[in-house]
């Protein structure tokens, strides 16, 4: 039993220090990350809020862009309809019902167009002509005009091992990115899913080579309970190595669009750390720090032992697809249909 006067400790890992009480069950909690591990207790509280904001006046947030999104999956020659909440407020009761279980189950994104990452410029391979821009890809995000230096850092030398970090925290961008379809706004949800994926950004986690550096990143999707990744098992993996190899965003170099993709995750750990309070910053500052150091490293790399690394990924995803131990699906798109071609 707690002495009197002390805080009481985190109801779902322990910790001494548990700040946040749960506003469902009143449960203490110390961090974001137990508060998202509650289970069923927080996704009922999650779901009264969206179906609470469904109902709202005049409109809830986000739902005319849901509508928006649906609207345009309509054939050519189709009717004009109601638009936003005039079309909500024309559904039946039965109809609203069904629209909330899709939201809340997340059958709904399904109806959704597929979102494609943005290496995927410029690399279009399969069905496509070599060299023609996917043209759903999402733009590059821009890489900053000032970069850190290796020697700002007070650390020693790069480990050997240091090398095998990159693929782990890659997996975790990548993962996070297509989880959130690529939506920046969900924050701090999308690089929180970093952080969770990702031992390296969590903590100094050395990896004896890439496959051990892929599967840990694997094991702690599947610890934290996350939906499978939209990109499929293979294809989270493959963006891996497109991101070491590709030069689509990054200037031209091998392993450019992996600085890109770094420089991104910091920006959106910086973002999501603004509307946390207390320990709950710790985390995304340890995982931004984290990204810089690994962009200042893989400034003075030279570009073939990046590819290299990106060629270990791709040899890992080729035997695991060959083998039938992954699934060779990404989406429903040539790029998908055509994955294990693009593995060979």
């Amino acid at each position: 039993m707690a002495a009197p006067g002390a805080e009481p400790p985190c109801g779902l890992c322990g910790a001494a220090a548990a700040p946040y009480t749960c506003p469902r069950c009143n449960r203490r909690l110390c961090s974001l990350r137990c508060y998202r591990g509650h289970g069923a207790c927080a996704e009922a509280f999650y779901r009264q809020q969206v179906l609470q904001a469904l109902e709202a006046e005049p409109g809830p947030p986000g739902l005319g862009d849901t509508f928006r999104r649906l609207q345009e999956l309509r054939e050519p020659g189709d009717p004009a309809g109601p638009e936003g909440l005039d079309l909500w407020r024309s559904l039946s009761p039965a109809e609203r019902a069904e629209f909330q279980r899709l939201l809340s189950s997340g059958e709904a994104a399904a109806l959704l167009p597929p979102w494609r990452p943005w290496w995927w410029r410029g690399r279009a391979r399969g069905e496509e002509e070599e060299g023609e821009e996917d043209p759903a890809a999402a733009p590059p995000p821009p890489l900053p005009a000032a970069l850190p230096a290796l020697s700002s850092f007070p650390a020693p030398p790069p480990s050997p091992l240091l090398p095998f970090q990159l693929p782990n925290v890659l997996y975790g961008y990548a993962f996070a990115l297509a989880l959130h379809r690529g939506d920046e706004t969900l924050l701090p949800e999308l690089p929180a899913a970093a952080i969770d994926v990702s031992a390296a950004l969590r903590s100094r986690c050395p990896f004896p080579d890439a496959a051990a550096a892929i599967r840990a990143a694997r094991r702690d999707a599947a610890a934290a309970a996350y939906p499978p990744c939209p990109l499929g098992e293979a294809g989270t993996v493959l963006a891996v190595a497109e991101l070491l190899e590709g030069s689509v965003a990054g200037g031209g170099s091998p392993g450019g669009d992996a600085g890109v993709a770094l420089a991104h995750l910091g920006e959106l750990l910086r973002r999501g750390e603004r509307g946390l309070r207390g320990r709950e910053r710790v985390p995304f500052a340890r995982a931004r720090k984290k990204c810089w150091f690994l962009l200042a490293w893989m400034r003075q790399e030279p570009a073939p032992r990046l590819e290299e690394l990106g060629r270990a990924v791709r040899r890992l995803v080729s035997g695991e697809v060959n083998e039938g131990l992954v699934s060779g699906e990404v989406d429903e798109g040539p790029r998908g249909r055509r994955l294990i071609q693009e593995l060979e």
